[in-house]
């Protein structure tokens, strides 16, 4: 059961969290597989639909993004060839602006909304003036991870534009599961779920994540509220693994026989079912946050029949 909605300027302060804890921190895990995405780091310049330009700043940027009323930081590194560093999950000292950060403060959590929404929104510099002439990258950037989340397509493995479909699925697992670390962090509700869920590690994973270059699997300490990708801190108590990348994809847009594939070995669970299953509510409400008309994907619990799911993007969900 989903907990009961929030006042609206709590649920805006939650969303707004989230994208600063899940998604946005996503660049630096998509970056090293995604060459697009590191030329619009870099600072080639491009618009959506667009190849890379000619046009190169070598400079690096670090920007950091801060909400009025939201206690979580969003600090992004980019270097001068494309590498993504990000820090977040909190006002911890690693997020925390440095000098010659260029420093972003929105008013309120409506307007960072506003902003990743690809709206007109209030932001104002509280430093590092000289770099604003260096946001068409962060902006650039932006329009790259919202292509790299949306569904791919019949030609996407022929096309620079739309992710191949392993990216696809390995990108938008990874905000889930961060999301679903920081609702368990900050929602009212949060404590009672946690006391359900317990401290113990699940991994998911798909052999199709290993074929295309990226880490193997992805995993979420309970008892820490960590994500991560390849080798888990410590023995998972819960272990998701899709046999094929046909069969996740099949279930991030919802056209899989939940039951069927555990019965035919397409999908294998391994450890606390129930576990699996209630991590699966806390990410489908994680979904539901960030993006109502069209939710990050996110697994469906594992012994439970496939839900109704819109489609898996989260096109509002980066400033572009």
């Amino acid at each position: 059961m989903s907990p009961a909605p929030l006042p609206p300027v709590a649920h805006a302060r939650l969303v707004a969290a989230l994208h600063l804890e899940a998604v946005l921190p996503v660049l630096a895990r998509l970056a090293p597989h995604d060459d697009a995405l590191r030329a619009a780091a870099a600072g080639l310049y491009t618009g959506a639909g667009e190849a890379p330009s000619t046009r190169k700043n070598a400079r690096a940027l670090v920007l950091t993004l801060a909400v009025r009323g939201v206690d979580a930081r969003c600090r992004l590194a980019f270097s001068a060839t494309g590498e993504v560093g990000c820090a977040g999950l909190g006002p911890d000292s690693a997020a925390a602006p440095r000098p010659g950060d260029l420093r972003l403060w929105f008013p309120s959590a409506g307007q960072f909304l506003r902003a990743v929404a690809n709206r007109p929104a209030l932001a104002l510099p509280l430093g590092g003036w000289a770099a604003m002439p260096q946001v068409p990258r962060f902006a650039a950037a932006g329009r790259r991870l919202d292509a790299l989340l949306r569904p791919p397509g019949p030609a996407a493995s022929a096309s620079p534009v739309v992710a191949p479909p392993a990216l696809f699925a390995f990108g938008n697992l990874a905000v889930g599961l961060a999301g679903a670390a920081a609702w368990l962090r900050r929602h009212p509700a949060a404590p009672a779920w946690r006391s359900r869920l317990g401290d113990g590690v699940v991994t998911f994973a798909c052999p199709a994540f290993d074929r295309a270059g990226l880490p193997s699997l992805l995993w979420i300490d309970l008892a820490r509220l960590a994500t991560g990708a390849g080798a888990p801190p410590r023995p998972p108590v819960a272990e998701l693994t899709f046999a094929d990348l046909d069969t996740l994809l099949a279930e991030l847009a919802h056209r899989l026989d939940a039951l069927a594939a555990l019965g035919g070995g397409e999908l294998r669970i391994r450890g606390h079912l129930l576990v699996a299953e209630r991590l699966g509510l806390v990410l489908a409400e994680v979904s539901r946050l960030l993006n109502p008309a069209a939710p990050v994907p996110v697994p469906v619990p594992a012994h439970a029949p496939a839900r109704a799911r819109p489609a898996p993007t989260a096109p509002r969900a980066h400033v572009s």
